[in-house]
């Protein structure tokens, strides 16, 4: 029985060596998240204020409170708060999809950190 070099599999390698070569240029920094994050607060206030504002006015009309305690209280309302059990509920609107790239870019960071 006599061993052979088989030539089909080099071809494979050559992409494959380009994509990891390629790899640290995809590599996320910690001042790119911090951006990513800051659009992804961004445009989740700005979804988030109609919201709060309506809930603002609904205090004032039909629980009858100040309009100081009103603002006060729904300032942070559609944010990561605690639930019932103590564990995070996640806030309103991660979904936007500058949110999506910051959840996405900060895994990125935290898998990249993780290796050896």
């Amino acid at each position: 029985m006599m061993l052979r070099y088989d030539n089909r599999g080099k071809w494979l390698m050559i992409p494959l060596m380009y994509l990891l070569a390629a790899t640290p240029a995809l590599a996320v920094t910690d001042v790119e998240v911090k951006k990513l994050q800051q659009q992804c607060e961004a445009a989740r206030e700005v979804s988030l204020a109609p919201i709060r504002a309506q809930r603002t006015q609904s205090c004032i009309d039909q629980q009858m409170r100040s309009k100081d305690h009103c603002e006060r209280y729904y300032r942070t309302y559609g944010n990561v708060a605690p639930g019932p059990s103590g564990a995070a509920q996640q806030g309103y609107f991660y979904n936007l999809p500058e949110c999506q790239a910051w959840l996405q870019a900060r895994d990125a960071l935290r898998v990249s950190r993780s290796r050896p």
